[in-house]
């Protein structure tokens, strides 16, 4: 077990600090139209605001789920080794970086972005680095380009 925080650690953490401010924005903007709701003498104004909760709630659904898979990920300390294979596009974050690893016999592709390590500095097609995934959440993988295999 590492004592120090990788990249891909560090990446995780903003990213569940994120997702943990929407979905508390979410439940405060469910609660409060459910609340207004409640509140309204208008049979349209609180059809209007409990359809507005409902989307909020439901769209904090995939939140919490993303939220489990990468606290998952986070804590665990299962690695496999990867294979890069090529480039590919990570949404909203740009240019990434394909590959392959197995786990109990069973093969899973990721893309994942290289920052803050210079893409120059990563083997493409053919590097091998190690990959950690959650047992519970093998196929969300995530290489780490700071932890070459041999």
């Amino acid at each position: 077990m590492t004592t120090l925080l990788t990249v891909t650690d560090l990446e995780l953490l903003a990213a569940q600090t994120v997702k943990f401010i929407l979905l508390a924005l979410l439940g405060f903007g469910a609660g409060l139209n459910l609340y207004k709701a409640w509140k309204e003498s208008g049979a349209k104004k609180k059809v209007l605001r409990s359809v507005i909760a409902i989307v909020f709630l439901i769209l904090s659904i995939p939140l919490f789920r993303w939220i489990q898979i990468e606290g998952s990920l986070l804590s665990s300390h299962e690695y496999a080794i990867g294979i890069t294979i090529g480039y590919c596009q990570v949404f909203a974050k740009g240019k990434a970086i394909e590959f392959e690893y197995e786990v109990g016999g069973k093969k899973y592709r990721n893309c994942n972005t290289y920052h803050p390590i210079p893409i120059e500095n990563i083997i493409v097609p053919n590097g091998k680095y190690d990959v950690r995934y959650a047992d519970k959440y093998p196929e969300k993988g995530r290489i780490d380009f700071s932890r070459p295999s041999k």
